[in-house]
């Protein structure tokens, strides 16, 4: 378990980033942390491998206090992170020795590194560019290359922080369905987002608000809330938002649906 309480983190510029935050996270979950820019959902996801250090309060993963330099490689063995820009964590001339870094950087014995590798790769869809260097892929792959390099590790929790803002629709796809398989494999997501429609497959969403956790529960319970763009910054994508109008109006008997079909059959059985 991921578990935080009271944390207060305060940059040196005097910013309160994070006011107060209670949070437990549960081994197996997926959670999606969401927010508008500057509301501390990227500062928060931070603490959770120790990259930040509270200014008050304390962070524990699996007992473990991040404040304690004694635990800081357990810590960060057990929560892997995966950023924004994939390019900033490639060290590899090819994907098979950027995936292997961090193996090898932990002292892993030789012989074992090559079957954990490949074994990542395949699962990735990856293998048959083992040989490539990373930065020749497309953005979708380049970001699934990060990902394979956290993986490989047999991390506990997977913190994702943005991964998909810089990807375009269907690489932005291939990278989701790789998170959900990820999750399905039993590891503990966080996935950091603006982006509401990504929470669709989360167990919960979380929205910060000026670095406090303003709303917690189960997505679509979320999506039904009056305030998402006004008060938070965050906009459901149109269909969504649509469904979410004819559920209030009392036209639909579910609150929100995520396709076209779904409505119409939604509109039918309200005829």
């Amino acid at each position: 378990m991921i578990d935080i309480a009271t944390l207060n983190h305060r940059y040196p510029d005097g910013k309160l980033a994070l006011d107060s935050i209670d949070l437990s996270i549960k081994k197996g979950e997926f959670v999606v942390i969401a927010g508008r820019n500057g509301s501390g959902k990227s500062t928060l996801v931070r603490h959770m491998n120790a990259l930040l250090l509270p200014t008050s309060g304390f962070v524990k993963v699996n007992g473990l206090c991040t404040t304690k330099k004694a635990n800081l490689l357990n810590i960060r063995k057990t929560v892997g992170m995966v950023f924004q820009n994939p390019d900033s964590q490639f060290v590899g001339m090819t994907i098979e020795e950027d995936v292997a870094f961090g193996l090898e950087n932990t002292q892993v014995a030789h012989e074992k590194i090559k079957p954990l590798v490949d074994n990542v790769l395949k699962l990735m869809e990856l293998h048959e560019y083992r040989k490539c260097s990373p930065r020749s892929l497309s953005g979708g792959q380049r970001q699934k290359v990060a990902i394979s390099g956290v993986l490989v590790m047999e991390p506990e929790y997977i913190v994702f922080d943005e991964v998909t803002s810089m990807l375009d629709p269907i690489s932005r796809l291939e990278v989701l369905a790789t998170i959900k398989q990820i999750n399905e494999k039993g590891i503990t997501i966080i996935h950091v987002t603006h982006r509401l429609e990504e929470a669709v497959n989360a167990d919960r969403l979380i929205v910060m608000n000026s670095g406090k956790i303003a709303l917690d529960g189960a997505p679509h319970e979320i999506f039904l809330h009056p305030d998402l763009l006004s008060k938070y910054g965050l906009e459901l994508p149109p269909l969504m938002e649509l469904s979410r109008k004819l559920f209030n109006a009392g036209i639909i008997k579910d609150g929100i649906v995520l396709s076209k079909e779904e409505l119409v059959e939604e509109l039918c059985q309200s005829i």
